[in-house]
């Protein structure tokens, strides 16, 4: 009885909020538009899958054997042809003007070598500004080339069928992601960065909000309890999480075909535990905060440190030590992995453990700490 009569005024705090909420028809539609244009933009944008890498030839052998291991680079959509050179400065050219990405160089006698059974040498200049792309336009570079060379031993083979010639070959599988879509990969990070901004920032603005235009001091002459006035305010930001993340994995799921192997029940779970981290955030913020400005660079800055700590462009593993180590302390790293493995692995609540126990730490500190503060501000 004495819970029913302490959640009632709260219930019509929460009531007040919503209605306020639906009121504001520009917050309404920016709202429900954020997580579709977020998902429908960076799900294209934010990826690393390479295409259209531009790869300038200059074949100076002219032979069938030649021609045919140029063309291979071109019978996918990964490298395009650039114009043709006709001599090796013009081909440095090209790539010091930025008019490719890529040089093949095929010297002349690269048949003859073959042909002799001695080992045959082409030039491959990449363009290593971008370091991860020119890693990883060589390594596809360098599969056109092996594949070309296994065609040339199956050739010598046939026609030396009693001659010892000695192949390997490699069976590959990759789990989980059998073709490699970089967006499988990144659209599960683009919705907990879209949680993290609506459920932490808009909460710690709205509070600061209600500061400076004086109707937080108006609840304190009411018969409000600061935890009642807290659960008032905060539901609106959690169901508001909860209703942007469900509609931004729909379009992943739906739009993009990012598979759902694991719990959606174990997923909402998650949530729950994370939002605990971003909402205490939002609000520990309006502590600190006289201005809705102040609140939102404050909000702000932790969030970019948090994304970019969280691997949600780059392995923790690659960091350097210090950074590595601080990421510990950002529950978006942990929140992250859990949705990537139950989105593309399906993993159960043992799975997940490891980045779970760490999620409930740090969400029952924070929580706890900003209600802290919140109370004495209200005191």
């Amino acid at each position: 009885m004495k819970l029913r009569s302490w959640f009632r005024p709260a219930w019509h705090m929460m009531r007040k909020e919503f209605r306020q909420y639906l009121r504001d028809r520009q917050m309404l539609r920016m709202s429900l538009m954020m997580p579709v244009i977020q998902v429908l933009v960076l799900g294209y944008a934010a990826t690393t899958d390479l295409k259209n890498v531009r790869l300038a030839v200059l074949d100076q052998d002219h032979t069938p054997e030649s021609r045919t291991l140029v063309e291979s680079f071109f019978q996918n959509t990964l490298f395009v042809p650039t114009p043709v050179v006709h001599g090796s400065d013009e081909l440095s050219e090209q790539l010091f003007r930025g008019r490719a990405d890529m040089t093949l160089w095929v010297p002349n006698g690269y048949t003859e070598k073959l042909t002799a059974s001695e080992t045959a040498t082409v030039g491959l200049v990449v363009n290593g500004e971008n370091s991860n792309a020119a890693a990883r336009g060589l390594g596809y570079a360098q599969s056109v080339i092996r594949q070309a060379e296994m065609r040339e031993l199956d050739k010598r083979r046939l026609a030396r069928p009693n001659a010892d010639i000695h192949q390997v070959e490699s069976q590959t599988r990759f789990f989980y992601n059998p073709e490699l879509l970089s967006r499988l990969y990144m659209l599960p990070g683009i919705i907990v960065i879209l949680v993290t901004m609506v459920s932490g920032m808009m909460c710690g603005m709205a509070v600061v909000r209600e500061k400076e235009i004086g109707t937080l001091e108006q609840l304190l002459v009411t018969p409000l309890m600061p935890g009642q006035i807290i659960l008032g305010k905060l539901t609106l930001y959690a169901v508001l999480a909860i209703v942007e993340s469900a509609l931004a994995a729909s379009i992943g799921m739906l739009w993009f075909g990012v598979p759902l192997r694991g719990s959606v029940l174990l997923l909402f779970f998650c949530l729950i535990i994370y939002l605990l981290t971003t909402l205490g955030g939002g609000l520990l913020a309006s502590t600190v905060s006289h201005t809705q400005q102040q609140a939102m660079f404050t909000i702000w800055f932790f969030t970019v440190f948090g994304i970019l700590t969280s691997g949600y462009f780059y392995p923790v593993e690659n960091m350097p030590k210090v950074v590595y180590y601080l990421s510990y302390a950002n529950p978006i790293r942990f929140f992250i992995g859990i949705v990537r493995d139950i989105f593309l692995k399906g993993s159960t609540l043992p799975d997940v453990l490891p980045k779970l126990i760490p999620l409930v730490i740090m969400a029952t500190t924070v929580f706890a700490v900003a209600v802290t503060r919140f109370r004495k501000r209200l005191a």
